[in-house]
C-alpha cells in the first residue's frame, strides 16, 4: 500500500510542514490586512459588503423568529451569510463589519492552499510557491478577503474543486504520472466526494458556481468512463460509482433547493433572475431613459474583452498587467502543449467563458476607469481570473527552466519573471488597489447619507419601531446599532405590507428616502405625520425622518 511505504510518508511529512508554514505566514498576512484596513476604515466602504453583513444579522436579529430562514433572501445565495452566523450575532463584530470579514479571511487562506496544492500535484516546489504567492500577495484579493464581500469564497471553493478533480484524474490514471508529477495519496472515490462537495459549496457561495458545476460534472464524467472501461474491479467499480452518485445528486440537489426555497419565500422561483432586487432590474433602475447600452450588451466579444481587461487591472497598473497576462498565456500555451500533465489547468479560464455570456446576456455590465464609461463597477469581478496568473506564471517558468541547461540562465529566468509579478504588485500599490478605489468610489454619497442618518437614529427612544426600507441604508442602522427586530423592513412579512397601507399606526418613525416604497406610503398620511429632519446629499436620494402624530 502506498500509505505504508517509507519514502511515500516522508514525502507526505514533508508536504504537510511546507503547508503548515505556509498556512501561518498567510494567516499572519490576512491579519495584518484586516487591521490595516479596519483601522482605516474601509471594510464597510462596499455596498454588497453591508447588505451581505446586515443579510445574515437579520437571521439572527428580527422581529419573528420563527421564520428568520426566510431573511436569508432570494438573490444572493446563502453559504456566505450561513458562514457568518456564528460572528454576526455578536454586536462589535456586526457593526464593525468584521463579522464579515471572519469567513473571507479563512477562505483567503484556504484558497491560497488550494493553490499551493493544485501546483505541486504537477509541478515543481518552486513553482508551487511563486504560484501561492502571486495568489496571496495580490493587493486587490488583500483588501476583499478584509470586506464582506464574497468572491474570496467562492475563489477557495473554485480552486479546491480543482484540486480534488486532479486529485481523482492522477488516482484513476497512475500511467500518466511522469517524473514532474506528484503521486497522489487519496483514494479516487474519496477525491471524487470531495470534489463534489467543494463544487456544491462554489454553488450555494456564487451563481458562477453553477456554470463551472455543469463543466466540472461533464469533465468527471468523461474520466470516470474512461477508467471504468479499464477497470475489472468490481467492488472497486461499485464504491466509485456510489461516489459519483453522490457527487451527481449533491450538486442538482443546489438549483433544485433554491428554486423551491425562493418560491416559498417570494412566491416566484425565479425571483433570483427577474425579480426587483436581481441584476436585471438593478440595470433597469439605474440606466436612464435612452442610454445607450453598456459596454458588452449583446455582444460577447466585447464583454470578453471588459473582463480581461479588469482582470489585468486586478494585477498590475498599464504595462504590469498586460505583460503578466502575456506571460500568463505563455503558461497557457505551454499547458495546452502538455496536455496530459497539465490539462487540468485550463479550466481555470472557465470565469471568462461565464462572465462574457454573463456581461452580454445576463445584466451584469463592467465599468472600467480606464475604457468608456471611465467608472468604476464590478471591476473586482476580474479577480476570478486571479488562479490564472497565479498558476500559469508558474507554469512557463517551469516550462523555461525545464528547458535550459547552465544554472546562471536558469536563474537569471527566475528572476525575470518574479520580477515581473514583483513589479505588477507594486504598481498596484502606488495607485492604490483597483478594489479599493471602486469601493471608494461607490460609497462616497452612500456613506455621508448613513452618517447622517446614524447620527439621527441613534438619538431617537430605545424602544421606538422604525418603518425604513433597509435594502438602501442599512448601513445607517448598522452604525447606529439598532437592532432590526426593532424595524419594519422589506424582509418583514406580513408587517411590512400592512405597515406600508398605514405607516402611522404600526411604526413610531418613518425613514422615508425619494423614491423607495415608504417614501410613497407616507405621503398620503403627510398631514398625520411630523417631519423631524431631512437629509439631502448630492448623488443620492433625499431621506427624511418622520415621527407618528403631530405636534
Amino acid at each position: 500500500m502506498k500509505g505504508s511505504n517509507p519514502a511515500a510518508l516522508s514525502e507526505r511529512s514533508a508536504q504537510r510542514r511546507s503547508e503548515a508554514v505556509l498556512t501561518l505566514l498567510i494567516g499572519a498576512l490576512s491579519i495584518a490586512a484586516l487591521f490595516l484596513y479596519y483601522f482605516k476604515r474601509d471594510l464597510l466602504l462596499y455596498g454588497d459588503a453591508v447588505a451581505h453583513i446586515n443579510i445574515a444579522r437579520r437571521v439572527v436579529d428580527n422581529r419573528h423568529p420563527l421564520t428568520s430562514y426566510g431573511q436569508l433572501g432570494t438573490v444572493w445565495l446563502p453559504l456566505q451569510h450561513i458562514a457568518m452566523l456564528p460572528f454576526v450575532w455578536i454586536e462589535a463584530l456586526w457593526r464593525s463589519g468584521v463579522a464579515g470579514s471572519i469567513p473571507s479571511m479563512i477562505a483567503y487562506i484556504v484558497g491560497s492552499l488550494g493553490i499551493f496544492r493544485l501546483v505541486r500535484g504537477r509541478a515543481s516546489a518552486l513553482a508551487a510557491y511563486f504560484a501561492a504567492g502571486i495568489y496571496a500577495l495580490n493587493p486587490n484579493l488583500l483588501y476583499l478577503q478584509s470586506t464582506a464581500m464574497n468572491e474570496p469564497i467562492f475563489l477557495a471553493f473554485f480552486i479546491w474543486t480543482l484540486v480534488y478533480l486532479d486529485e481523482f484524474l492522477r488516482a484513476t490514471s497512475p500511467q500518466a504520472i511522469g517524473a514532474h508529477v506528484m503521486p497522489t495519496h487519496m483514494k479516487p472515490e474519496r477525491a471524487l466526494e470531495a470534489c463534489g462537495m467543494t463544487l456544491a459549496g462554489g454553488a450555494y457561495t456564487r451563481y458562477d458556481g453553477w456554470f463551472v458545476a455543469v463543466i466540472v460534472v461533464v469533465v468527471v464524467l468523461c474520466i470516470f468512463v474512461r477508467w471504468w472501461r479499464r477497470s475489472a474491479d468490481s467492488a472497486q467499480r461499485k464504491s466509485m460509482a456510489k461516489s459519483l452518485i453522490e457527487l451527481l445528486v449533491l450538486n442538482a440537489l443546489v438549483p433544485v433547493y433554491w428554486f423551491l426555497y425562493t418560491y416559498c419565500v417570494s412566491g416566484h422561483g425565479l425571483d433570483f433572475l427577474n425579480g426587483p432586487y436581481s441584476a436585471k432590474a438593478i440595470v433597469l433602475r439605474t440606466t436612464a431613459r435612452g442610454a445607450p447600452p453598456y459596454p458588452g450588451q449583446h455582444d460577447v466579444f466585447t464583454a470578453a474583452l471588459y473582463f480581461l481587461k479588469s482582470a489585468k487591472l486586478n494585477v498590475g497598473a498599464g504595462f504590469w498587467g498586460q505583460a503578466l497576462f502575456v506571460l500568463a498565456l505563455a503558461g497557457t500555451v505551454a499547458a495546452a502543449w502538455k496536455f496530459r500533465r497539465y490539462g487540468v489547468f485550463l479550466l481555470l479560464w472557465l470565469p471568462l467563458l461565464f462572465y462574457g455570456v454573463s456581461i452580454a446576456y445576463g445584466s451584469v455590465p463592467i465599468y472600467l476607469p480606464v475604457w468608456y464609461p471611465f467608472s468604476y463597477y464590478n471591476v473586482r469581478y476580474g479577480l476570478e481570473l486571479l488562479p490564472v496568473f497565479a498558476v500559469f506564471l508558474p507554469v512557463s517558468m517551469d516550462f523555461i527552466l525545464e528547458r535550459l541547461n547552465q544554472s546562471v540562465v536558469r536563474i537569471a529566468a527566475a528572476v525575470i519573471v518574479i520580477g515581473f509579478v514583483v513589479g505588477s504588485y507594486v504598481s498596484v500599490y502606488s495607485q492604490t488597489p483597483i478594489t479599493l478605489r471602486e469601493a471608494q468610489a461607490n460609497s462616497r454619497g452612500r456613506s455621508v447619507m448613513e452618517h447622517a442618518l446614524a447620527d439621527s437614529l441613534a438619538k431617537l427612544p430605545g424602544s421606538a419601531t422604525l418603518l425604513m426600507y433597509g435594502a438602501e441604508h442599512a448601513g445607517a442602522l448598522q452604525q447606529a446599532g439598532i437592532p432590526w427586530r426593532r424595524v419594519i423592513s422589506e424582509g418583514e412579512h406580513p408587517d411590512w405590507d400592512w405597515a406600508l397601507v398605514d405607516p402611522a399606526r404600526y411604526a413610531d418613525y418613518m425613514v422615508a428616502c425619494q423614491g423607495d416604497p415608504v417614501w410613497a406610503a407616507v405621503q398620503p398620511q403627510r398631514a398625520e405625520l411630523t417631519e423631524l429632519l431631512s437629509i439631502r446629499v448630492p448623488g443620492q436620494p433625499r431621506c427624511t425622518i418622520y415621527r407618528r402624530g403631530r405636534l
